[in-house]
């Protein structure tokens, strides 16, 4: 019967070899296979596979983000409009209707509304920007869909080109992501 390992003096016992070989047999056994880490023949497939999905996505994105922009600027639009018509200047508050983005049926809605609207923006100027941002926003998406073309910033020639020359005309808005106005 052997004795426990706690009974034992450390000292006495022999010092194993750190680079003996049968300490590191399964190691060596394991690197020499060709799936092993050492040699990364999956590697190059999975940054190819890594990429395409990559690839897949940014076209996915640049094809849909038209209905997830045109939800979040009319939530805007629709702030904007009640400070523009209610403090600032009834023009831009038109022009904003002028762009298809509020509705004349939604501009009369809230053209009745009353309360505190001068806390959505900071000043007139930064509601008039905000306005401005909207409009070039609804002008691009009409350029993208019925030209010209040659006003287009950047990013709308780039999805001109990969989508609408090819005749597939990315979504403007998804009515399940446009916030209502409310008739309160």
């Amino acid at each position: 019967m052997s004795s426990s390992i706690f009974g034992k003096d450390p000292a006495k016992q022999p010092v194993p070899d750190p680079f003996a070989r049968e300490r590191i047999e399964k190691e060596i056994e394991h690197l020499k296979k060709p799936q092993s880490t050492r040699y990364g023949a999956n590697q190059k497939m999975s940054l190819g596979i890594f990429t395409c999905c990559l690839g897949v996505f940014i076209l996915l994105g640049l094809f849909l983000m038209d209905p997830f922009k045109y939800a979040w600027y009319r939530g805007d639009a629709i702030e904007d409009y009640l400070y523009l018509h209610n403090y600032d200047s009834d023009q831009k508050a038109n022009a904003l209707v002028a762009t298809g983005i509020l509705s004349p049926d939604d501009a009369t809605i809230l053209n009745r509304r009353q309360g505190s609207f001068q806390d959505y923006f900071a000043s007139p100027a930064a509601a008039e920007q905000k306005a401005e941002d909207i409009i070039a926003f609804m002008k691009g998406l009409s350029e993208l869909r019925n030209g010209p073309y040659t006003e287009l910033d950047t990013l709308g020639k780039i999805r001109y080109n990969l989508f609408c020359r090819w005749g597939l005309i990315p979504p403007s808005s998804w009515t399940i992501l446009n916030p209502k106005v409310k008739t309160e």
